[in-house]
């Protein structure tokens, strides 16, 4: 996988990660917000539709109906009793401990006197839901004993403690009269109007009567289904405002510590980068070792900055590259210089002699002779002949080099092709039916230049032998000699080397650029040249790959 590829991945998992953490922080948060509100808040059964129980009220518990468990539940929490009834409003199963209903043959008139009583009417059945709140028995005990006796036993007293439950009288003008049981806050007229088919919403279970004198009588007791849904809702809104606050500045702490990893594990890779580059730019091409980052015994980058290795070792090369780059560009300044200096010699020293021999022959203080003059005049036209070769050579050096020569190739039989370099000191040696497409004149002046340079720099008469033969690459010319060799530093540069480099007055047949344009020449035709040099003399390889 290619090194983005791993970082955008790499990038895409963190936040991925980030993302659904935050995701799943809020909905727990929702889910504990709904579960403390749900523990803590009543389910009035008046609210529920037939549409959403119908089918799954009534289960069959063999050949009978029964009511299902969770209106049972919900029953015993709203303080009262569900009855299942069919058509004919017979009592087919109920909840709690006694059938109130099935004692009593005119339903109607019972579930009529009784307030918050509901039905719902299922495709087979009627559920009916009748209350049963715990003040109604003491309320009536109170109400007949108070009506007979006008005073209330201590047994019954000794009941309104153990529910901490309390009788009142008001007059008839809403005075507080008598209070028995329970202390509780003064009630006003209008808190009888109350509607309590809410049982969760009412701190206390009132029940109350007028009496034949104009009084009026109250039975108090706490609601032991009190569940209000305000109070746990403010309550839940601050633990979820709390909860969230909290939950953000533990995000906000993840972050933070998200950011510290990531800019462990990219920041300082990225910094590392930056530096390797700042030192390139001053030159500096050593490899760094960041203890950080690498292992101090083997070099490479730890595990967690694995995903940076191929950067590293990108700059790595790219540091050899530029090293070894920096040294050929300072062995090619030394090498132009050279050049400039051995160019600087070559034409200086013709230059030299013609003006010498033209102020010489221009001087009025001597009379020359016709020989004397033509001595001068050949002199300084063998300097001028060989300033033009250099600077002929000089161009077909630059015309190489930028690919301005075409070539002509052609087959050539090299049996007898070769033969035209044959001479006393020459030989020619093919070894089977040798055939090379090159372009002839150049090929011409590269067998020139070699064989030329062999006879030059040996001894009279030395034997220069040529060979043609094929070889797994291609065709192969060998031209040796059995001259004292070449010196090794001028054998490591023996192709690069554009001047001569050697006294003109000595000699002006060369301008000591053959090698370099032999090289050149063979490059042209995609071949390579090789040079082999010892006591015993020395040969040049050449190979010209076949296609």
């Amino acid at each position: 996988m290619k090194p983005s590829r791993r970082l955008t991945l790499r990038f895409i998992s963190y936040f991925t990660v980030f993302y659904l953490l935050i995701i799943l922080g809020f909905i727990v948060s929702l889910l504990f917000f709904a579960f403390f509100i749900n523990d803590r808040v009543g389910d009035n059964i008046h609210v529920m539709t037939a549409y959403e129980i119908e089918d799954n009220a009534v289960e069959m518990d063999g050949q009978s109906e029964r009511i299902a468990d969770f209106l049972v539940k919900r029953a015993d929490e709203n303080l009262g009793q569900l009855y299942l009834l069919d058509k004919s409003m017979k009592v087919l199963d109920y909840t709690g401990d006694n059938c109130e209903l099935c004692e009593i043959k005119d339903i109607e008139i019972l579930t009529q006197e009784r307030a918050g009583m509901h039905t719902w009417k299922l495709p087979k059945y009627y559920l009916l839901f009748l209350p049963n709140s715990p003040v109604r028995p003491l309320f009536e005990e109170a109400f007949e004993l108070w009506e007979g006796e006008g005073e209330l036993p201590s047994s019954f007293i000794q009941r309104l403690a153990e529910n901490k439950a309390a009788v009142e009288i008001y007059d008839e003008h809403w005075k507080r009269v008598k209070v028995i049981g329970e202390g509780y806050k003064l009630l006003y007229k209008p808190d009888l109007l109350e509607e309590h088919y809410d049982i969760f919403e009412h701190r206390e279970l009132i029940q109350s009567t007028t009496l034949r004198d104009g009084s009026t009588l109250v039975v108090r007791m706490p609601n032991p289904s009190y569940k209000p849904f305000e109070e746990p809702f403010n309550k839940a809104m601050i633990l979820f405002v709390a909860i969230f606050f909290g939950g953000h500045i533990i995000l906000l702490i993840g972050v933070i510590f998200l950011s510290l990893g990531i800019s462990r594990q990219f920041v300082r890779p990225l910094v590392y980068v930056l530096s390797r580059i700042e030192r390139f730019a001053q030159f500096d091409y050593q490899e760094v070792i960041d203890k950080k980052l690498h292992h101090q015994k083997t070099g490479k980058l730890k595990r967690k900055f694995k995903l940076f290795q191929p950067v590293d070792e990108s700059l790595n090369h790219l540091s050899d590259r530029l090293a070894f780059n920096e040294r050929q560009i300072q062995k090619s300044e030394q090498l132009r210089e050279e050049w400039i200096t051995g160019l600087s010699h070559d034409l200086k020293t013709p230059l030299s002699s013609i003006f010498g021999y033209s102020t010489m022959l221009a001087s009025v203080e001597y009379e020359w002779t016709c020989e004397e003059m033509r001595t001068f005049a050949k002199t300084m036209q063998e300097k001028a002949t060989y300033m033009d070769a250099l600077i002929q050579d000089l161009t077909y050096t630059y015309q190489l080099k930028n690919k301005a020569i075409q070539l002509d190739k052609v087959p050539l039989t090299l049996a007898t092709w070769l033969l035209q370099f044959a001479d006393e000191q020459v030989s020619v040696h093919v070894h089977g039916n040798v055939l090379l497409e090159a372009d002839e004149l150049l090929l011409k002046r590269i067998m020139d230049n070699l064989i030329t340079n062999a006879k030059k720099y040996t001894a009279t008469g030395t034997k220069v032998r040529i060979e043609a033969q094929h070889v797994e690459k291609g065709v192969m010319l060998t031209i040796a000699d059995k001259g004292s060799g070449i010196p090794q530093d001028e054998l490591d540069n023996l192709f690069e080397r554009y001047y001569r480099g050697t006294n003109t007055t000595d000699d002006t047949t060369g301008t000591g650029l053959g090698l370099a344009i032999t090289k050149q020449l063979i490059d042209l035709h995609e071949g390579t040249i090789d040079v082999q040099s010892d006591a015993n003399g020395t040969a040049f390889f050449l190979i010209f790959h076949a296609k």
